[in-house]
């Protein structure tokens, strides 16, 4: 588990570096115009390279759902979690697939890498035991923080649906549809594990 997460954090860092770049350091984060399917450039050819191996790490990502299951974490297991992994690595590919260099891929990487980075860095910390595991308080701010994330998501969507021309009905699908979803499930996963908490703790004092 140590080695998984730790892969995971050096290869999130890796790919928040290039889709970094993507952006031109932020400069086309807010051009909406659907990028020229006639450009083989060398840097274009290079980005699509680098954005279908980052489209491979999200069904990595699904040995967390064998993990819980080797691990018999079964709780673990929730309609969020199999959802989430499932269509993350659906969606992921079909945005490539449709348009492999366009900009809202390139904000989904930089924000989606960073969050992947502090949450696989909090795992890894916590395979050391409850001798680290006491100091790790800053779990639901990871939730927090992914939620921020699909908040960005939602507006940046809004955005682009407003904003681009002769772009693939299929990427009005995914930000309109599945980022709203996302944020709504994430939403209810932090109120059933820390709002029903803390009420609880209420109750006992």
């Amino acid at each position: 588990m140590f080695a998984y997460n730790v892969f995971m954090v050096v290869s999130n860092a890796y790919f928040f570096a290039l889709s970094i770049r993507w952006l031109d350091y932020g400069r086309r984060a807010f051009e909406f115009e659907f990028p020229s399917r006639t450009d083989t450039s060398a840097a274009t050819l290079e980005q699509i390279d680098e954005t279908v191996l980052y489209g491979y790490t999200k069904f990595i990502d699904l040995i967390d759902t064998v993990f819980f299951v080797l691990r018999k974490k079964h709780s673990h297991l929730t309609f969020l979690h199999l959802y989430h992994h499932f269509m993350v690595p659906v969606l992921g590919w079909s945005a490539i697939k449709l348009g492999p260099t366009c900009q809202p891929i390139a904000v989904f990487a930089i924000l989606n890498t960073l969050v992947h980075v502090i949450m696989y860095s909090y795992y890894a910390l916590s395979a050391f035991g409850p001798s680290v595991q006491r100091f790790l308080w800053w779990k639901r701010y990871i939730t927090l923080l992914q939620i921020s994330q699909f908040c960005v998501f939602v507006t940046y969507g809004a955005f682009s649906a407003a904003l681009t021309s002769g772009w693939p009905k299929g990427l009005y699908w995914i930000g309109w549809v599945q980022n709203p979803l996302f944020l709504l499930l994430f939403l209810n996963f932090y109120r059933q594990s820390y709002r029903k908490s803390a009420d609880k703790t209420k109750k006992v004092l």
